[in-house]
């Protein structure tokens, strides 16, 4: 089955939050610790640049994993901005693929759109976070996203992966309770 409409629409949306907070971001707060343990704010652009790096290269026919977690060299805040603004591009150019390789499996294409978004929509929270920008995440989103984090196993928590789960507060909102979810405390 190809990429539904809300798949898609919803990781555009989380490409554009994401940016919107990197847009109103200072140059001298990328270096910042993120809420990702031993991650710089830079560090989590660069990874979201390597997310869509190894889509594309995914779409175009490669195996996810062989782009997925290469060093971005140079100017990175350059190359999440060429990226994101070619991303609808290719993801409409790519309509009609089902499947794609990821480590080497086919895996349907909406399964690593709606982890992507997942992602997206975590380290916009971890970006604000760190830079002192605007934490509020859509409640569309979250919701989306946290229906998303179903897909998250046990092997995919630890270092440099999700957080291991924390316990949200009783009085935690959708969006804090998400972010429990990835192993975040917002408080």
């Amino acid at each position: 089955m190809p990429l539904s409409k809300e798949s898609r629409d919803a990781f555009l949306q989380a490409l554009d939050l994401f940016d919107s907070r990197v847009s109103a971001a200072s140059s001298e707060t990328w270096s910042s610790p993120s809420p990702c343990e031993g991650w710089t704010a830079q560090d989590v652009v660069a990874h979201l640049v390597t997310n869509l790096r190894a889509l594309r290269a995914a779409l175009d026919g490669g195996d996810f994993f062989a782009v997925f977690g290469q060093p971005v060299e140079g100017d990175v805040l350059g190359a999440w901005r060429h990226e994101r603004s070619s991303a609808a591009e290719w993801l409409d150019e790519a309509s009609v693929v089902e499947a794609v390789t990821v480590g080497g499996n086919s895996v349907p294409l909406f399964l690593v759109v709606d982890g992507l978004m997942r992602d997206l929509v975590i380290h916009t929270w971890d970006v604000a976070r760190a830079v002192g920008g605007d934490e509020r995440l859509p409640d569309d989103l979250v919701a989306t996203a946290t229906k998303a984090m179903a897909m998250v196993t046990d092997e995919a928590r630890g270092p440099g992966l999700y957080g291991y789960e924390v316990p949200a507060p009783p009085d935690a909102d959708a969006q804090e309770r998400l972010l429990a979810l990835a192993g975040r405390r917002v408080r």
